[in-house]
């Protein structure tokens, strides 16, 4: 399953997490749906870099409901 850090649940099959580039720079990133146990990915947004001056991506907790 892709995804560097994930970050919450999006449905009984799909996560939503923070993924890096093919480049493998891990502070080149983007927010991603990932299908449970399979390859599949969807992007959700553009790549951010160092350069924008954001944060670090915020630990948030998946929670079965």
């Amino acid at each position: 399953m892709r995804g560097q850090q994930l970050l919450a649940c999006a449905d009984g099959n799909s996560l939503v997490a923070w993924d890096i580039g093919r480049d493998g720079n891990e502070l080149h990133q983007r927010l991603v749906l990932v299908t449970i146990g399979g390859e599949k990915t969807i992007s959700l947004s553009g790549f951010r870099s160092p350069k924008d001056n954001t944060k670090g991506p915020v630990r948030h907790l998946c929670s079965s409901t």
